[in-house]
């Protein structure tokens, strides 16, 4: 495989990462899916109890590296900047994206002497605020290359099909991400750089959509999607979102994974209005992202009096016969129990869905938070705000005229609406959360330890009393880079000390 075909491949294998182990992850975090405990022996004990090893999530790491090792290749290939500039621009872009979420989760890492594979399987680990130097480096290089017009066919790029302006959208919208994850910091080296580099992104108010546009579509229903034809051939070939937590497998029999899990009592609460957040607020999303009373409607279980409709589960709960498995919600329709249009589930519909790597939700909820932390670059937060809202909306087949009831009516509410809340940052990340669940919850979760919003409360019989600030370096490099790797217990994810995010500091 020549060095520019391999852009595909790193794609389709990063986002399998982001859609399965960070889905799994960033919602079990965020307090947004809960175990099905009547059809399996304590379901998600370890993310209930946070148990935070190093085997925690280790696929994060590990495939997150071999995917950014494949990128890294097309930017080291011999005059690949003069040959195929654009693919070595989208690689860069892509390296950044995804390493920042590296940093975000361990802090210091391998990366001035990683992505070698087998020609240096000890790099020395790097500090997680030169890193976040080097990949702002990374997505300015890009651009440069970006400038000269070089084709992408459209196979070899089955995220935005050969599309260099939308490499562009892409690239301002990983440096800006960058950017405000470092809006609290308070280290001069960090603020220098990140100032100097917020001086170099374009302006954007959200009146001026020719300034919008350089950063996000103008549709308020276009996401930036990977496709490289997914479909229901065989399990390799699937939309992996669906392969891994959909309704059926190949063979049109239920997946276990998606019989795994409940929808929390937490997030269905919230967007039923029944706890004083959101108090009377229905929010009509709810119905396309779980769906009521799933295993009676799947397999005939009995319903409890008064659990018909939306009900979740609290996280952790470990015993509880007094309700049943009927009761609960599971994954909606919208991704996950696929209906073709007379109703029948269909493993060809989810199985070819184009895969989310950002959603214009998650794009405008970023510009809404960039024009609070800074309002000399970015203007227009409250629009912003309300254009991610109504962008989910859409996403989930509801109507603009139900986005802006729901708009006007949460804006009664502290902490979800914009009008009644004191602090905007508590309402973006409010809206990210219901937003990004099921999509790409880890990026609240990252959000949630920089801010500590929305308010979660945690699973049942937790061991800690806080969610962790970080996790612990897998096995793999306590086994192969043992000179290098810095030695972490427990404790150390759960306390603000020099191992944890250096942005938090």
């Amino acid at each position: 495989m020549i060095s520019k075909e391999r852009l595909a491949a790193a794609e389709t294998t990063l986002y399998s990462t982001q859609a399965v182990t960070l889905n799994r992850f960033g919602n079990l975090m965020m307090n947004a899916w809960a175990g099905n405990i009547y059809q399996y022996t304590a379901p998600f004990d370890d993310e209930m109890k946070m148990n935070v090893s190093s085997t925690f999530y280790s696929g994060i790491w590990d495939n997150y590296y071999i995917g950014i090792a494949n990128l890294q290749s097309i930017i080291n290939t011999k005059d690949a900047s003069v040959q195929y500039p654009s693919h070595v621009a989208a690689a860069k872009i892509l390296k950044a994206y995804y390493m920042q979420t590296i940093v975000d989760l361990y802090n210091d890492a391998p990366y001035s002497e990683a992505f070698q594979l087998q020609s240096n399987v000890s790099p020395k680990y790097d500090k997680g605020k030169d890193i976040y130097k080097a990949l702002i480096n990374e997505v300015d290089e890009a651009f440069v290359l970006l400038a000269k017009n070089a084709t992408i066919t459209a196979n070899q790029d089955p995220m935005f099909a050969g599309s260099l302006a939308k490499w562009g959208q892409f690239g301002n919208l990983v440096k800006l991400k960058l950017l405000v994850r470092l809006s609290k910091s308070t280290d001069p080296e960090v603020i220098a750089y990140r100032n100097a580099a917020l001086a170099t992104l374009p302006n954007a108010n959200a009146a001026v959509p020719t300034e919008v546009v350089k950063y996000i579509p103008a549709s308020l229903t276009e996401d930036f999607t990977i496709q490289p034809g997914y479909n229901s051939g065989n399990a390799t070939q699937q939309n992996p979102l669906y392969r891994n937590y959909g309704v059926l497998v190949i063979g049109n029999e239920i997946n276990a994974n998606y019989r795994l899990i409940f929808g929390s009592a937490n997030i269905v609460d919230n967007m039923m209005g029944r706890v004083s957040r959101t108090t009377g607020l229905v929010d009509s999303r709810i119905a396309r992202m779980f769906q009521a009373n799933v295993w009676s409607a799947l397999e005939d279980a009995d319903v409890t009096p008064g659990f018909e409709g939306y009900y979740g589960i609290p996280q952790g709960t470990n015993n509880n016969p007094s309700n049943t498995v009927g009761d609960y919600v599971g994954l909606g329709q919208k991704n996950f129990l696929v209906l073709n249009s007379a109703g029948q589930l269909s493993l060809s519909l989810g199985s070819s869905q184009a895969g989310i790597v950002m959603s214009n939700a998650e794009a405008q909820f970023l510009l809404a938070e960039a024009a609070v932390v800074f309002p000399s670059k970015f203007t227009g937060a409250q629009t912003f705000f309300n254009n991610g809202i109504s962008s989910s909306f859409l996403y989930y087949g509801l109507t603009a005229t139900q986005a802006t009831t729901y708009i006007n009516n949460s804006n009664l509410r502290a902490n979800v609406g914009w009008n009644a809340t004191t602090d905007k940052i508590a309402a973006i990340q409010y809206q990210r959360w219901i937003a990004l669940t099921n999509i790409n919850p880890t990026e609240t979760f990252i959000g949630y330890t920089k801010t500590g919003y929305p308010v979660t409360p945690m699973p049942l019989n937790a061991s800690t009393s806080t969610r962790p600030l970080r996790l612990i370096y897998p096995q793999s490099e306590y086994v192969a880079n043992s000179a290098n790797v810095p030695n972490l217990v427990k404790s150390d994810a759960f306390s603000l000390n020099q191992y944890s995010p250096f942005w938090l500091k």
